[in-house]
Formats: structure tokens, C-alpha cells, sequence
């Protein structure tokens, strides 16, 4: 059965949750030394260097990972920027960019734009790195990577406040700025020039007042456990953070399908266009209406994938 087209942004930038896991079997971690996770940070920060795309955060755990990205509106580009991008990738084949053609300049424009070409780059290059270091072959990907279609900011903003809490459900640290695999590290070490500023995901002008809003947000999102031995930031980490200006609760303590499995991820009226959009192709039969997310589990609505005995398109 062929599977279903990737749901992207047509004509247009857009928010992204981007999300993959190793093959292997529970338990193997081929993600987790410092190495393989500076390796990983290292090929995100040099391909967003060559596309036109900027990346808000990160979670590099044990087996997967996690990105929150947004790509530029596409639009044309002059020659000469072109070039300088394609050398980043192809840095001993000048005369090959000497003979490219007009439209494979076009094609090549277009994959700046993409993010299935971004996340084909950061993959493969990471599985032939591992594959090299450890003396193996074969895939390294378990399976095809996943993408969530972001409405806006604050959709883009309440993803990444969850991703940055993925080492403290799984019990790693107590507070998530510890996990050195974490977007909230970096941006803790001033280790962060590389990824958005966060002043255009939370209203502060000074770095240091953004940094110290999204912390709070991220705080608050992670202290209440939503059941019996699910990992939390402890209440006593909390109240030592209210002295200091935090002064929040949170609910992001749960592992939240929308946030992984989910194909678009905002309000209900952008969660509805899009579905409807599927349902007038045919590549989509599942629902009628977007699903409504709990506000106290972020809120919004999701538009979730839909089983695979319904209709795919190629």
C-alpha cells in the first residue's frame, strides 16, 4: 500500500515538530554518549546554515529525537546566494556548480525550501557517521521520520515547552535545563547563537527576560504529575524557582500523542482547513472534525494520522 504524501506548507514557511527514532530493540540507547549527541546537534546547526530554515529547540534523547524548526516563506534567490549554500554542501565540487543548469539551480532553490530534504540530509549523513564509528551496516532509522504541521508561534511554542521536558518524563534529571542533549541547556551555557532567539516565541525584548519567561513556561508545564510514578520537577525545585520569579504549575508531565503522532496542531479552524483539504482529495477519511485537545493539556485541536486500512495516496 503506498503511503501517505508528507502534510507540508504549500507556497509557504512554516512551524514544524519534527520527531525520529533509531532502529533496535527497547533498551538500546545509540543516541545517548555525549558524542552521537554533539554529533546530531552538530549536523542540525550545519544544515540550517545551508537552508533557509531556523530551528527553536531540541531534545536529543537515548534512542530518538526531537526539533521544533520553522522554514522561510520560499521566494527566489539571487545566484550568488545559491552558490554560496551549495558549497556548503558540496565543498570540493566546484566545477560540478560550474556546469549546473539553470533548472537545476531551480531544483536546487526549491530543496532549500523543503523539509523533507532538510530532514533526507540530517539522516542520512548521522546514519553514515554511526554506521563508520561503530563498525556496522545497514539502516540506522527505525522508520520514516515525523513531522507535525505547527499553526503559528504559540503553537510552535507550547511543542517546544513539551519537548524540552522529554528528560525529565523519562526520569533523567529533575530540572530540564540539566540534560546537556536539551535546547534549554544550550540556551543555559549561551551555547544558543545558532538557534532562533527567543524573543519571537515569548514577548520580551532582552534575551535575559525571554530566557527567564520560557523557563518559567517550561516549569509550569512540567511539575504536575498526571498519574501515579510519572517523573515531574519536584514541587521543592519549583518553590526554589518562585523565589527567584517563576511562579508556575504545569501539566506536560505525560507523554501527549498530538505532540508526536499528530499531523497539524493549532487552532481548530486551521486544524479544519487542513482536513478538509484532505477530505475533498480523497487522502484523507478518518474524522469529520478536527480533535480537540484539553486546555489543560495545552488546548488547541490535532489532526491525527489516520489507520492504515483507510485510503493512502501516493
Amino acid at each position: 500500500m503506498p503511503r501517505r504524501s508528507r502534510l507540508k506548507a504549500v507556497d509557504a514557511g512554516a512551524w514544524y515538530h519534527l520527531y525520529a527514532r533509531a532502529a533496535g530493540r527497547d533498551g538500546e540507547h545509540p543516541l545517548a554518549t555525549k558524542r552521537a549527541q554533539r554529533k546530531m546537534l552538530d549536523l542540525l546547526r550545519f544544515y540550517a546554515r545551508v537552508y533557509f530554515v531556523g530551528v527553536a529547540g531540541y531534545a536529543v534523547m537515548g534512542n530518538h529525537y526531537h526539533a521544533v524548526v520553522r522554514f522561510e516563506d520560499p521566494r527566489p534567490v539571487d545566484r550568488a546566494e545559491l552558490r554560496r549554500r551549495a558549497l556548503r554542501l558540496y565543498p570540493d565540487h566546484k566545477k560540478m556548480l560550474d556546469a549546473w543548469t539553470a533548472a537545476q539551480w531551480e531544483r536546487f532553490r526549491a530543496r532549500l525550501f523543503d523539509v523533507s530534504e532538510l530532514m533526507r540530509n540530517v539522516q542520512a549523513a548521522f546514519a553514515r557517521w554511526f554506521n563508520a564509528h561503530h563498525g556496522r551496516k545497514g539502516r540506522f532509522w527505525g522508520e520514516r521520520f515525523k513531522s507535525t504541521l505547527l499553526e503559528d508561534e504559540r503553537a510552535a511554542l507550547e511543542c517546544l515547552l513539551y519537548v524540552e521536558l522529554n528528560a525529565v518524563r523519562a526520569g533523567m534529571v529533575q530540572r530540564p535545563e540539566e540534560h546537556a542533549g536539551s535546547s534549554l541547556n544550550a540556551r543555559e551555557i549561551r551555547a544558543d547563537r545558532w538557534l532562533l532567539p527567543l524573543q519571537e516565541l515569548v514577548p520580551a525584548r532582552r534575551r535575559a527576560d525571554a530566557l527567564l519567561a520560557y523557563k518559567a513556561a517550561i516549569y509550569y508545564r512540567g511539575n504536575v504529575p498526571t498519574r501515579e510514578g510519572q517523573a515531574a520537577i519536584p514541587a521543592r525545585l519549583i518553590a526554589r524557582e518562585e523565589a527567584r520569579g517563576f511562579a508556575a504549575r504545569g501539566v506536560y508531565a505525560r507523554r501527549l500523542r498530538h505532540f508526536v503522532d499528530g499531523l497539524v496542531y493549532g487552532s481548530a479552524e486551521f486544524v479544519r482547513g487542513h482536513l478538509e483539504a484532505l477530505r475533498q482529495s480523497g487522502a484523507y477519511l478518518r474524522r469529520k472534525n478536527p480533535h480537540e485537545i484539553s486546555p489543560a493539556l495545552g488546548g488547541g485541536a490535532v489532526l491525527r494520522e489516520q489507520r492504515a486500512t483507510e485510503v493512502f495516496v501516493a
